[in-house]
């Protein structure tokens, strides 16, 4: 690849040390670095191993973070690490400084305090490739390619270290590049939901649990994961599946809100939308407590324990009272939405079997004999529920195929189509 040609520029920065590397923590704009900071191929001699790096790149959410910078007023990033070698940055540090409001705050500074802080300039004919942000660099990149109108460029936090091309030097940047990489943890589902402010699930369940009745209180285990602690007699399910459930309803329902799960969590909608999905969200749980009467049960009161062991426990119980029967419910009521409005898509389902302890719940989600739920045999299920209600994508061969196979009974029968 060929490198552009860039002029001198002078960026303020502030120099450190951290174990045996020397740290310029600099201000750069997303043009300048776009222009003249590349992936991180130079890490590596071996072409097929750099290629390597850019094809996980390509697969990457470049668009996604290019869209942000575009559109997102409160948009932000960490620092990038970039490390840099050839050329000749010099680092010029201050040798005194003066405060505009307070000198006498400042009057006592050590000379190595001062010495931290200065300007690093780069004749542009430096290498310069990224260690720690190389998405965020592909979404710069395309952002830029794409005629990003801001003026003037966001700054964002560039560190520079030094690399130095031998084999020395390959093998201490290549074990910073790890460590910088692996180190870095996605922010967890639960994180997400108690504080994204731009994911439209997040935002929805929050005010399910604040603003209604319907999850309030303890009527929801604030357990991240679909697994429902076993010691709860009280939530009808967890925090996480009310999560996966509107996920659902709003990428797989046919409404004028539907769009892609990327779509709603990467930019916050403006106000009037967000109020559109939370009422759909309340629209979904308000059709299920009327149609459905395990639910509507549970919604109507505040004591929900003995609702509760009623529905779920080792008899089985209800399937909506377990996360990923409630999971399959909405698939298949997100599906009945491509023929009718909402209100009649779980008016329909309603009237289907959740009986655990019977067909077709039975050696496809209850395990009878250890009395516990298996997400093995869904896709089977959902599509025998969908069966009954004339909207599977199976033939009738296939699932009863199916069905005798992973249920172990080869004389087993379809259940009778509701409609």
């Amino acid at each position: 690849m060929t490198k552009p040609k860039c002029e001198r520029i002078v960026l303020p920065a502030l120099r450190g040390v951290m174990g045996c590397w020397v740290y310029y923590s600099c201000l750069m704009n997303l043009k300048e670095l776009a222009q003249r900071v590349r992936y991180a191929e130079e890490v590596h001699n071996n072409k097929h191993l750099s290629d390597m790096i850019q094809r996980q790149l390509t697969r990457g959410r470049s668009a996604l973070i290019a869209a942000y910078l575009d559109s997102q007023e409160e948009r932000f990033f960490n620092s990038l690490v970039v490390a840099t070698y050839g050329g000749q940055p010099n680092w010029h540090a201050l040798t005194d400084i003066k405060s505009k409001d307070s000198e006498e705050e400042l009057s006592n500074l050590q000379d190595e305090t001062i010495a931290s802080v200065g300007f690093l300039t780069l004749q542009g004919d430096e290498n310069l490739f990224a260690l720690d942000g190389q998405h965020r660099l592909a979404g710069i990149k395309k952002a830029i390619k794409d005629g990003l109108d801001q003026d003037p460029f966001d700054e964002v936090s560039v560190i520079f270290v030094a690399h130095e091309k031998t084999k020395k030097g390959l093998e201490r940047t290549r074990r910073l590049f790890t460590t910088l990489n692996k180190t870095a943890r996605p922010v967890s589902k639960g994180d997400i939901i108690a504080l994204d402010e731009d994911d439209v699930m997040a935002i929805s369940v929050r005010r399910l649990i604040e603003q209604t009745k319907l999850f309030h209180g303890s009527k929801v285990a604030f357990v991240a994961s679909n697994n429902m602690p076993a010691s709860n007699t009280v939530a009808m399910t967890t925090i996480g599946n009310l999560y996966d459930v509107l996920t659902i309803v709003f990428t797989n329902a046919k409404t004028e809100l539907k769009k892609t799960k990327a779509d709603l969590q990467r930019s916050r909608p403006n106000d009037e939308a967000l109020e559109a999905y939370f009422s759909l969200a309340k629209e979904y749980f308000e059709c299920l407590g009327k149609y459905v009467p395990e639910a509507r049960e549970f919604f109507s009161t505040e004591n929900t324990e003995e609702i509760v062991k009623k529905y779920r426990g080792n008899h089985g119980g209800s399937a909506i009272y377990r996360p990923i029967g409630l999971e399959i419910f909405t698939r298949i009521v997100a599906k009945l939405t491509h023929d009718m409005t909402l209100n009649e898509a779980v008016k329909l389902a309603a009237k289907l079997p959740r009986t655990l302890s019977k067909a077709p719940y039975v050696n496809l989600m209850w395990d009878s004999s250890n009395k516990t739920i298996s997400n093995s045999h869904n896709v089977t299920l959902r599509e025998i529920l969908l069966y009954m209600v004339g909207a599977s994508k199976m033939t009738e061969a296939t699932l009863t195929e199916r069905y005798q196979r992973e249920t172990g009974n080869d004389l087993a029968k379809l259940p009778a189509k509701i409609i």
